[in-house]
């Protein structure tokens, strides 16, 4: 399978022309992009081919295929590296290409009334760069994967599974802060929080988004990566305790 990415003139132009293009994003197909940029093909192949894969859709309830998709994603395309999973021209290229079908799906976009504010911050990098990369229909995905993944469980997706649920919301809050590039700690805190929900008691988002601020002071207070994932754990354990006892 060849992926597409945009040409850097091909991004800057669609990106100028999305009030031009507004009616566009709601046909099924991504012909009238080729049409759009007459004899000129915007779109460059990646180095490397992977397997075919698809990512699910469904009409009933789009958002319950994203944790099938992060899994998908990642595992398909889990040799890129940083500095290309980070690169807006590879995942705005596949929202364009190989993925629009899914894209328009996702998105419900045959059926509503486009609004270019909405085009823009859906299919584009309409945020700074870390943001984008958590709210990015696409590269959120893969992020989420490459995030949670972790080789040394049976099921190296095991940590992937607390965002069966609130997962645009959890994945903004939790991976919002610069802590959360370090795995060790995002392990510790995503470990936890399976483990407390397993003992029968529900992360409310209340306690999920105060669990993640006391993380964000914690990371200002110790020097997080000198400390062993148990006595991280240990410590956000804690703090969910004292969390819930204030219920």
């Amino acid at each position: 399978m060849k992926l597409y990415f945009l040409k850097d003139d091909a991004l800057d132009t669609l990106k100028t022309n999305i009030k031009h293009n507004t009616r566009n994003y709601s046909k099924p197909t991504n012909e009238w992009i080729y049409e759009f940029f007459e004899d000129e093909n915007p779109f460059e192949e990646f180095k490397y081919e992977v397997n075919e894969f698809k990512l699910a859709t469904s009409k009933e309830d789009p958002a319950s295929t994203d944790l099938e998709n992060i899994i998908t994603l990642y595992s398909n395309l889990k040799t890129l590296t940083d500095s290309q999973a980070v690169d807006e021209r590879f995942w705005i290229g596949l929202a364009h290409s190989n993925f629009w079908e899914y894209m328009n799906q996702r998105l419900g976009l045959s059926n509503k009334k486009l609004e270019e504010d909405e085009i823009y911050k859906k299919f584009f990098f309409a945020y700074g760069k870390r943001k984008s990369l958590l709210v990015h229909p696409l590269a959120k995905l893969w992020w989420t994967g490459r995030n949670t993944y972790d080789e040394r469980r049976s099921d190296p997706f095991e940590l992937t599974q607390f965002f069966r649920k609130n997962y645009y919301h959890n994945n903004l809050i939790l991976f919002g802060f610069s802590y959360s590039n370090n795995k060790k700690i995002v392990r510790s805190f995503l470990t936890t929080m399976l483990e407390i929900e397993k003992d029968g008691t529900n992360i409310t988002t209340k306690i999920f988004d105060e669990t993640v601020k006391y993380l964000n002071i914690l990371s200002g207070t110790y020097l997080l990566d000198y400390l062993e994932e148990d006595e991280l754990k240990e410590k956000i354990e804690e703090k969910v305790k004292e969390l819930i006892m204030k219920k």
